[in-house]
């Protein structure tokens, strides 16, 4: 993350001048990609034994693959980085829409962004993926109860 691009900074350098909106990017770019990983890990689980991880004695199992994939997380940490710096500028103009259109002050339009793409944004990647996750794998979400 320290190699210098055409502007002669250094990724770090980058995300410092672009400030809070890389802060907020780096925030939802980092939660999409537990939310992927959430949902490759469900899928694999359910696939692999053919029950939810929601399952009686599931959750163990669920978390070993799930584990595999947060080390992998881990690992791709400076992609991470570096599509925070790509999709700061749409946070910032989503920050500046909010301001114009609501009137609102900078720092509550950066409230509703972090609620929007981060809370609300995070939770519906997640119970998306893990839908299509346990449908692609044949596996309801919810086990029945005998």
């Amino acid at each position: 993350f320290s190699d210098k691009n055409e502007s002669g900074l250094t990724g770090r350098e980058r995300l410092s001048k672009l400030g809070l909106s890389a802060l907020l990017s780096y925030g939802f770019v980092s939660n999409m990609s537990y939310a992927v990983t959430l949902s490759l890990s469900w899928f694999i689980h359910s696939k692999r034994t053919g029950l939810s991880p929601l399952a009686e004695g599931q959750w163990k199992p669920f978390l070993a693959v799930y584990g595999g994939f947060y080390v992998f997380n881990n690992i791709i940490r400076p992609l991470r980085f570096g599509a925070s710096v790509l999709v700061a500028k749409y946070f910032e103009q989503f920050v500046k829409f909010i301001q114009r259109k609501s009137h609102l002050s900078r720092k509550w339009a950066i409230g509703v962004v972090v609620f929007v793409a981060n809370v609300c944004g995070t939770f519906a990647a997640m119970g998306l993926g893990v839908f299509i996750a346990s449908t692609a794998a044949g596996v309801p979400i919810f086990p029945r109860k005998l």
